[in-house]
Formats: C-alpha cells, sequence, structure tokens
C-alpha cells in the first residue's frame, strides 16, 4: 500500500471516530473548544493527517543538523547540560554576593544577577527613594561590581548581565581587566537591545551596536545580544507573537551589525534569545522547536550564513512569572516546574525558574533553593534530558511546530513591513493590550486559575493546613544608608583630576559617536557613576531628543 493509499484509509478512519464524537459531544455539553494563546484551534486529537505533507529530513533533521528542529546539539543535554541561572538581586552588593556564592555552593552554574544599574540616577537620588534593595542589587560605580564579584572566578562561570547598561557591561570588563582575565576568556551573555537608528558608520551614536561590535572584535565568547521577547510576553502576548518579535529583535541586531561591515559569520553565533516558558505545556515545546528551525532558515537563506554556529539559536529560559499567584502561592511551585520541564523538552540551553514567593517579595534564601532543586531533579532524576527531543514525532507537537512556525512568519513579515519605529511602537501596543485581555479572562472565569477564580481558600483555611507561606523577605530601609554612604566616600577617594579627564574623553566620545565601550571603560575605572555617566549623555544630546529618537528606556542608552 503507498503513503496516499495509507493516509486515505486513515482519513476514512477518522471521519468515523469524528462521527462517534460528535455523538459523545451531545451527552457532554461542558465539553468546549480549547484554543492556543494565538487563537488556533487545539485539537482534542492529532493524526498522521495533521502532518502530512511533512517532509522529515527538510523540517526535522537531526539535533545538530539544519535545519534545527530538534535541537543544536548532536548529543544535547548528554553533552552539555543547561546553565542552572538563578537570577539574584536584592539590596546592596554585599547581600547579592552573599546569596549568589550560596546558590553556586548548592550547584548553580550560572551568574545572574537583576537591577545592577537600572535606574539612571544615583542611590542618593530622592528618586531611588523607596526603589533600591526592593527590586534587585543597585550599582553605582565600579567599587560596587567589584564588590559583587567577591569571591567568584570570572573565568569559571557564564555571566549574564540582566538589562543592556553599557556602563555596567564596561564595569563587568574593567573588573576582569584588574584581575588580568584576557577577554578571550571571559564567556556571558548582555541583554543587549538594538534600538532603530546608528546602523551604519557615518550614523554611530546606537550604542547597542557599539556592543555588538566591540564584542564581535574583542570578545569571541561573549554573547553580544540576547533578544528578549519575554519582557512582552509577560505582559500576555502570545507564543506567536512571541517568536516573531524574537525573531524582528534578531534581526535588528543583525541588520545594524551587518550596515558596520561585520561578517554575518561573525555576528550570527553570538546572538542570543531570552524566552518565557508558559502554562500551555505543549504549545510552549512547540514553540521553542519552531522558533529555532525558523531562525535557522533565516540565517541560512535570508543571509547566506555559511557556518553551521550562525544558524543555531540558542536561547534562556525564565518560567512565568505572569502565571504565579499571590493566592494560595505554594502551588506556585508546581506552575514552575511544569514551565521549567517544557523548557527541557524544548532545549533549552540555559534556564532560571521562579521562586513561589516572587509574587509577594523577592525570593527567601529557602524558596531559591528550592527553585533551583527544581532544576536539579528534571536533570537529574527524570529521564527528560536523557532524550533528545523527546516529543519529536508527535503528532500533535509537530502540528503545532509547523502552525507556529507559520504564523510567527507572517506576523514577522508585518513587522517587517512596517518599518522599526512602528514596529517597536506596534509589539508595546499588542502587548499592553494582550495584557488587558489575559486579566479580563480571569475575571469573567474564561481562564481558570486556580486558588483565584477557583477552588479558592480563605487564608485561615490555608494557615490551619499548613499551606500558607510563612517567612517573607523583608526589604531592610538601611540598605540605602549604606548604599548612599558608599557611593559618597568612592567620590571623596577617587581621583579628581582623573575623573575630569574621563568625563571630558566621554563627551567627546559621545560628540563624535565613536564606539563608546572602550571610552565607558576609561570612565567607569575612575569611579564615575552610572547618575553622572547619564548626565554627561544627557548634556551632550539633551533627554528630548535621547526619548525621541530612541523612543522609550533611556536606561538602553548609557
Amino acid at each position: 500500500m503507498s503513503e496516499e493509499e495509507k493516509l486515505r484509509e486513515i482519513e476514512k478512519a477518522q471521519e468515523e471516530y469524528e462521527r462517534l464524537a460528535v455523538q459523545f459531544f451531545s451527552r457532554y455539553p461542558q465539553v468546549r473548544e480549547r484554543r492556543t494563546t494565538f487563537g488556533l484551534p487545539l485539537k482534542s486529537l492529532y493524526t498522521p493527517l495533521d502532518v502530512a505533507g511533512g517532509d522529515y529530513l527538510r523540517d526535522l533533521g537531526f539535533p545538530g543538523g539544519y535545519p534545527l528542529t530538534r535541537g543544536v546539539s548532536p548529543l544535547g543535554y548528554r553533552a552539555k547540560e543547561w546553565t542552572r541561572r538563578q537570577v539574584v538581586g536584592l539590596g546592596t552588593a554585599e547581600e547579592t554576593n552573599e546569596r549568589l556564592r550560596y546558590l553556586l555552593e548548592q550547584g548553580q552554574t550560572g551568574f545572574s544577577v537583576c537591577g545592577m544599574g537600572y535606574a539612571a540616577y544615583e542611590s542618593s537620588d530622592e528618586r531611588s527613594l523607596g526603589i533600591l534593595g526592593r527590586g534587585g542589587v543597585w550599582i553605582d560605580t565600579l567599587y560596587d561590581i567589584e564588590t559583587l564579584f567577591q569571591g567568584i572566578d570570572m573565568e569559571q562561570i557564564t555571566i549574564n548581565q540582566i538589562g543592556e547598561s553599557v556602563a555596567i557591561f564596561a564595569m563587568i570588563l574593567s573588573e576582569a581587566r584588574r584581575r588580568g582575565i584576557p577577554f578571550a576568556n571571559l564567556r556571558g551573555t548582555i541583554q543587549n537591545v538594538v534600538l532603530p537608528g546608528g546602523e551604519g558608520p557615518g550614523l554611530r551614536g546606537n550604542h547597542g551596536v557599539d556592543v555588538v561590535e566591540y564584542c564581535c572584535h574583542n570578545l569571541p565568547r561573549w554573547n553580544h545580544t540576547s533578544v528578549s521577547a519575554r519582557d512582552v510576553r509577560e505582559q500576555g502576548i502570545s507564543s506567536v507573537q512571541e517568536i516573531a518579535m524574537s525573531m524582528y529583535g534578531g534581526l535588528c541586531t543583525i541588520n545594524a551589525a551587518l550596515a558596520r561591515g561585520i561578517d554575518i559569520d561573525v555576528v550570527a553565533p553570538r546572538v542570543t534569545f531570552f524566552l518565557s516558558a508558559e502554562d500551555e505545556f505543549l504549545e510552549e515545546v512547540a514553540k521553542y522547536r519552531a522558533a529555532r528551525r525558523m531562525w535557522a532558515r533565516l540565517m541560512r537563506e535570508r543571509f547566506g550564513a555559511k557556518d553551521p554556529r550562525s544558524w543555531l539559536m540558542r536561547f534562556h529560559v525564565q518560567t512565568s512569572a505572569i502565571s504565579l499567584t499571590a493566592q494560595q502561592p505554594l502551588q506556585n511551585v508546581i506552575r514552575s516546574t511544569i514551565h521549567a520541564l517544557a523548557a527541557v523538552l524544548g532545549g533549552a540551553q540555559s534556564m532560571s525558574v521562579n521562586s513561589f514567593d516572587e509574587v509577594l517579595a523577592i525570593p527567601t534564601e529557602a524558596a531559591a533553593i528550592l527553585s533551583l532543586r527544581t532544576q536539579q531533579i528534571i536533570l537529574h532524576e527524570t529521564d527528560a534530558a536523557v532524550v533528545i527531543d523527546p516529543l519529536g514525532g508527535s503528532y500533535c507537537i509537530e502540528a503545532l511546530t509547523s502552525q507556529l512556525e507559520d504564523e510567527g512568519g507572517k506576523l514577522l513579515a508585518h513587522l517587517e513591513e512596517m518599518g522599526a519605529e512602528k514596529a517597536w511602537a506596534y509589539i508595546w501596543e499588542e502587548a499592553h493590550q494582550a495584557g488587558y485581555r489575559r486579566q479580563q479572562a480571569v475575571d469573567t472565569g474564561e481562564r481558570a486559575v486556580v486558588g483565584v477564580n477557583c477552588y479558592m481558600m480563605e487564608e485561615e483555611e490555608e494557615k490551619a493546613l499548613g499551606l500558607d507561606v510563612g517567612q517573607v523577605f523583608e526589604y531592610d530601609p538601611t540598605w540605602r544608608d549604606k548604599q548612599i554612604a558608599r557611593l559618597e566616600k568612592v567620590k571623596r577617594e577617587r581621583d579628581a583630576q582623573k575623573v575630569e579627564a574621563a568625563k571630558k574623553r566621554l563627551v567627546e566620545a559621545y560628540r563624535a559617536r565613536e564606539n563608546i565601550v572602550e571610552p565607558m571603560m576609561e570612565a567607569v575605572q575612575t569611579y564615575l557613576s552610572i547618575g553622572e555617566i547619564v548626565e554627561l549623555l544627557a548634556g551632550v544630546h539633551g533627554l528630548d531628543e535621547l526619548e525621541k529618537r530612541h523612543g522609550f528606556y533611556l536606561s538602553f542608552l548609557y
């Protein structure tokens, strides 16, 4: 019997099955149609008919080989485990360093700190009141980075810089240089954002592109770009939108680098992605596979990349925060575990699992360890990481992978047609609308959330059953006092002549729109603060022009 005849036989059998199912539907009126977050029908059953017309070698291939659907490594996690990279950031550099070192002792394998210099002003500024220490570690000067890395071997660990600050990036490189570490030995990632404008040699001044250019020439093992679609996914957008927005951000980086004369096979291998893991388990697994295949095809077929490393879509996953609930928060452990498993089955290279108490406060040490243990149990006590792409070949997963790739491709084409400024505005508007729709679905009960709109419990009942969280991390108001005192001490003790020379050099670099990384390193090495650096930039260009030219977040620029 030919393949075509077999499919016809299956089609007849499926028609019979569907007639039978219709009869059952009349008995179970509560059964309703389900759809993916994007609105694609999620069928109750998938068969070979859903993947008919597929070509194994064209669409799937083998792990490590084009089109990379099944994974970026020939041996998967057997050869290289994913990096366990729990995000840390609390108080000042001392508290964060202490937590980091403890997690590393407990088996964490990557450095990831949030809040590093995320504000464009100093800790002593009144605008920092109520912020400092609540959402991450506050960094004013290079002294804070020196403290943050105390007791941590920068050559033996991968460093993830959350946020786009060029000043923080320069501080990390300066600390490595102080230790005598060759830049070629540094391994890490910066969550870089390449905003519109400044791509070509005659249009410099785009600091995101400066970072790309500097890394391509000086840091061969450093990922110069981590395209974060997770930020917008956390607003409530769909997996299709996450794919398209990831691809669009990656293409902005590629096009900007090419405009500066960097070869595709130099820039592409060090573009990485930062994705989310949401509740829709099957869809999430398919999302990672679809994005990986889509990126490989873009790099090879559109840009003509020859180096197989240029085709690899490597990504970090942080489990969903928007899915976590303040009600019955202990059950967030279950949610985050399911999210983490989806990331593993989808082939993530790095992961951070949100702690169950993050909806209430900065995670306690116990909650952070439990999140790390979640990853370790999946790795060591299950077989999820033993087989490469274990859900590959599932009719459902393959059908969803193709659908997500097709829909993601359509949306990507739409974004590219808009042009950069309109596309970024569209992305954030979609994110805001998605968040509203998601909350509406929860409020009406259309989207079931255990503990919120179904299976609710009173707080006293939780306590009686021993299901309450217990101790929650307490903010220490003295952290701000300590940080301000340190900043004042650094300013008193630094060399005033070197500071003024560095300011002059940085202003000249801004005005000439030269690559800003080396001048920024010279500036931070004199212990200029981030607040002072931002003031210099604003003095050259003006805040109004900066905001107009770059659209949003001043923090992308310093």
